[in-house]
Parts: C-alpha cells; sequence; structure tokens
C-alpha cells in the first residue's frame, strides 16, 4: 500500500469523533485531543486521541488530573504527541493492548452475493437484549439491564446499526455493528461466543455489514480496529490492509498526579 493511501485514511477517520462509550461525557481541547469522563458506573474513562505539544504535556497532565476521578486509560496512535508512550510509562502506566487499524476499499468489499447465513439487524428491544447479553460473556460489559436496553436503543439509527446472529436456542452467538460516518465506516463489536468459534460467522457477521453499508453510497472504505491475534488475521484473509496500531495503555496503580 502507498503512503498517500495510508495518509489519506488516517486523515478521513481524524475529521470523526471516535466512537464513545454509552453515557460518558465527551470533551476535547484547541489541539484536537480527545476524550471521555466516566459514566455513573466508572466506565468509558478514556482519552482517545492526545495531540498536546510536547513542550505542555506537564501542565496538561495536571489539568488533566484535575478533570478525571480516576486516571483513563490511554489510546496511542501514529498522530498522538510524541514521545506520549514514554511519558506514559514515567507515570506508571503500562501497555494493555494492541490493536492493528485495517481497512477495506469500497472496491474490494466482499460480494454483495456472498452468504451470511442467519445475519439480522437488530430490530427490536429484545434483539438488542441478545446481543447485549453477549457483549456480557464475551467482552464482561454491564449486564443487559431494562435502562442499558433503552440507552442503546436510542443509540441505533440508519447511520448506527447491529446485526446479529441467533444460535438454536435463540441467544446471539456472534454480532457486531458499525457507525457511517460520511466517508467511511467504523466496523465495532465483533465477537463470537466461545462455544461457537472457529465457524466462520465473525466472516459472516463482517459480510452483512459491508452488504448494508452499499445502500450508503457516500461510504468509500470501512475500517476496523482489530486484536492481532484474533479478528486481524481473518480480516487479512477477506482483504483488509493494515494502516497502523493503536495502543491501549492502562494505569498500572495510582500515577502520581
Amino acid at each position: 500500500m502507498r503512503q498517500d493511501d495510508v495518509s489519506t485514511y488516517w486523515q478521513a477517520m481524524e475529521q470523526s469523533r471516535p466512537e464513545i462509550w454509552p453515557g460518558s461525557r465527551p470533551w476535547s481541547d484547541p489541539w484536537g485531543s480527545f476524550g471521555t469522563l466516566p459514566d455513573a458506573d466508572g466506565l468509558g474513562s478514556c482519552v482517545m486521541r492526545t495531540r498536546v505539544p510536547p513542550d505542555r504535556l506537564p501542565r496538561w497532565w495536571q489539568d488533566l488530573a484535575a478533570r478525571y476521578p480516576s486516571w483513563p486509560r490511554f489510546t496511542v496512535g501514529p498522530h498522538d504527541t510524541p514521545g506520549l508512550r514514554d511519558f506514559l510509562a514515567q507515570h506508571q502506566y503500562i501497555l494493555e493492548d494492541r490493536e492493528r487499524v485495517l481497512v477495506l476499499r469500497r472496491d474490494d468489499w466482499p460480494d454483495r452475493a456472498a452468504p451470511s447465513p442467519g445475519v439480522q439487524a437488530v430490530t427490536t428491544l429484545d434483539d438488542l437484549a441478545r446481543v447485549l447479553a453477549l457483549d456480557h460473556a464475551v467482552f464482561d460489559d454491564p449486564p443487559p439491564t431494562p435502562e442499558r436496553i433503552a440507552a442503546e436503543w436510542v443509540r441505533l439509527t440508519r447511520a448506527r446499526r447491529l446485526f446479529f446472529l441467533a444460535g438454536p436456542d435463540g441467544s446471539a452467538v456472534s454480532a457486531g455493528g458499525f457507525t457511517d460516518f460520511g466517508a467511511w465506516a467504523l466496523l465495532w463489536g465483533g465477537e463470537t461466543a466461545s462455544a461457537h468459534r472457529g465457524r466462520g460467522l465473525y466472516q459472516a457477521v463482517v459480510r452483512r455489514r459491508t452488504a448494508a453499508l452499499r445502500a450508503h453510497e457516500a461510504v468509500q472504505f470501512v475500517a476496523v480496529h482489530a486484536r492481532e491475534d484474533t479478528s486481524a488475521p481473518i480480516l487479512t484473509r477477506l482483504g483488509f490492509r493494515d494502516i497502523g496500531l493503536l495502543e491501549v495503555w492502562a494505569p498500572s496503580k495510582a500515577p502520581g498526579r
């Protein structure tokens, strides 16, 4: 992939606000940094973009301490403040996870006729409850209480859709959604119940989502934040191309303020 292609993808994604945890409160600064303050249960505490000039980082860190009730996770990518990883390590942060950013151009999307047997859109509160129950089992997200189901239901629109595949007992065994940002779309939440892995269900849900996005004519590519050891190899076989790395850094204890 040419370097200018990579830059084009990143530029398009940088113009969009990241997906955030429902109920968290977003903030931004004049340099383009972006983060979220936690919800009432302490979830969604994250700094997703750090664009502060390096010489202002110490002062910015003090302001961050005053803003957060406890230290947030940081997502660190290729466009974040130079030296940010070293700065976090010096403040008792540790590398928690690594994700590959993979993209697929519209012209390379899986054939619209490719089968996605049984994969259906979430169209009812019961459908959504089943997907949230899967999220709880796979990701340890909060259980699907009536309040959480209602909050997630409000977030579903034409631009933000969710799909799932039901097992023999009616429960969701694989699921995933997308958010249409205009020129591009993010595929998120791809998960499969442990007892049903290795059967191509994740691929079927990917194909179902790209098929739905064909009606969104402005979307020129889809992107995924993929785990290096699980979904990234599957997506690579489907034609997705790696454009960079995102790291998740978490406080090891209670960093000095």
